[in-house]
């Protein structure tokens, strides 16, 4: 075998380095479950659909049966613990949940007597604070519900709701939202965040390290605050139409990047429904052209999917959805290509009932990824009894394999050569890059992922053995000041 390349392959590489080819792509993921939470679960709304969260091996479920409950796994989904209560209130619905970096559980849900509460667990779960009463109005009972949160990196809580106080009766006419500065102790005043002629009913909140604070509502437009929310002086019409139920998640990948995606449901010229998914570089000021997420070849688009679920992890943005197909299923997908195009889909549920519904996604550290939903299987005939369902998806890594795609391509090879001279991250692991298990990036390792793809030539060292069983575990090891992170 010769040791060295044609130059033509070289060239080849350069320009495809410059080229901005979308490449399609498979799903390395594969699910294990359904792990029953054991609790009888009556229906409930998580704006947002983010009531599951992920740290390494531990994952937080919260839902509502009148009160609010938070159920805890510590093996990594596998099983779960009894479940314990939020709510300090007579009662607790329709909670949204996030966990942050440190592990701080956050939940903001509505109580019996329509106002909007915060509660957080710092102690993995085991204890939540009292509600703390986020709405500042004082009518009683004036109506306050499903409250969408957000969290970042500061500790700082932000919350939306739809609120009825400006139109008593219709409480999709506003949306009001309010910050916490001191992790959920006060709450600032509330502030208006739609215009009332606009139509209102809140979708999902998202909020970064630098002030930003993004509210998605019905009819796609974002609501943008530059100062932490002490005011909403910009909008964003997300005019590419036309959209059916508008877009119901959204995610963005951290404070300097402003990548920010949103799934939604389309109605084409034909009538079919399809997922979407539309991204902006630009700390959502414009959108690019949305994508289909959705792979459904059936033929069937009678109002078939709702509820998705949207993620990001280091730029990657996972999706899950219920849809119809052979019955009502739920489906994950994931775009490592920052929204061009979206893996295979892939079904969550093992079981062959026919009614899945209201899925909730989060991604741990590892890129182990964590699918909860409802369904009534143990009531196949009345449909009274649900319960919540969770999933888990092990991604496959294939050495060499850069964009996750689970081949050997040239995007594989322009990705690592934009690794190495141009110091941009990539969505798979850094051992799939490190050729030479040096743990260094280098443009040696260049030379074996051009082997590797044209000449078939194996890496001299070992593929990856990823394991998720320890929290100390990294998938970034490079060593400081000698090259980059995955």
């Amino acid at each position: 075998m010769r040791a060295f390349l044609p130059t033509s392959l070289i060239l080849a590489g350069v320009i495809f380095l410059f080229s901005g080819v979308a490449w399609a792509q498979s799903n390395i993921y594969s699910f294990t479950g359904d792990v029953d939470l054991g609790v009888d679960y009556t229906t409930f709304t998580s704006s947002g659909q983010h009531y599951i969260g992920a740290r390494w091996d531990t994952v937080y479920v919260v839902t509502s049966n009148g009160w609010t409950w938070c159920q805890k796994s510590t093996d990594g989904g596998q099983t779960f613990g009894p479940a314990v209560r939020v709510n300090s209130t007579g009662a607790g619905y329709n909670p949204s949940m996030r966990v942050d970096t440190a592990g701080v559980v956050y939940v903001a849900y509505q109580d019996e007597f329509a106002d909007i509460r915060f509660s957080k667990s710092t102690d993995g779960g085991v204890i939540f604070t009292p509600g703390v009463k986020v709405n500042d109005d004082t009518i009683p009972q004036v109506g306050q519900e499903k409250p969408a949160i957000a969290v970042n990196n500061k500790g700082q809580v932000f919350i939306a709701w739809n609120d009825q106080r400006t139109a008593p009766g219709q409480p999709h006419k506003a949306i009001f939202a309010a910050a916490s500065y001191d992790g959920g102790q006060t709450f600032t005043q509330n502030i208006q965040v739609n215009d009332t002629s606009e139509g209102a009913g809140v979708n999902d909140i998202a909020a970064d390290d630098s002030g930003r604070v993004y509210v998605l509502y019905q009819g796609g437009i974002i609501a943008r605050s530059i100062d932490s929310l002490q005011s909403f002086p910009i909008r964003t019409y997300i005019t590419e139409p036309p959209w059916s139920r508008g877009f119901s998640s959204m995610a963005i990948s951290g404070p300097l990047v402003g990548l920010f995606g949103v799934a939604g449901r389309f109605v084409g010229d034909s009538l079919e429904i399809t997922l979407r998914f539309t991204v902006s570089t630009d700390h959502a000021e414009t959108f690019l052209p949305s994508v289909r997420v959705d792979d459904d070849t059936t033929g069937d688009y009678n109002l078939s999917i709702l509820h998705a679920s949207l993620f990001v992890h280091k730029n990657t943005f996972f999706a899950s959805w219920s849809e119809v197909r052979s019955g009502r299923d739920i489906f994950f997908s994931y775009s490592s290509d920052t929204g061009r195009t979206f893996a295979a889909n892939k079904q969550v549920n093992s079981d062959s009932a026919k009614t899945h519904t209201s899925p909730s996604l989060a991604v741990n550290e590892g890129g182990k990824a964590f699918v909860v939903w409802r369904d009534p299987r143990h009531d196949p005939f009345f449909g009274l009894n649900w319960h919540s369902f969770v999933a888990v998806g092990n991604p496959i890594y294939l050495k060499g394999d850069l964009n996750l795609d689970s081949i050997l391509t040239a995007a594989d090879v322009v990705t690592i050569m934009n690794a190495v001279f141009l110091d941009i991250s990539f969505p798979a692991p850094f051992e799939n890059a490190d050729g030479n298990c040096d743990g260094m990036l280098r443009p040696v390792d260049i030379v074996l992922e051009l082997k590797a793809v044209f000449l078939y030539e194996p890496f001299p060292c070992a593929g990856i053995e990823i394991s998720f069983d320890k929290p100390g575990f990294a998938l970034n090891l490079t060593p400081k000041g000698t090259g980059i992170k995955g």
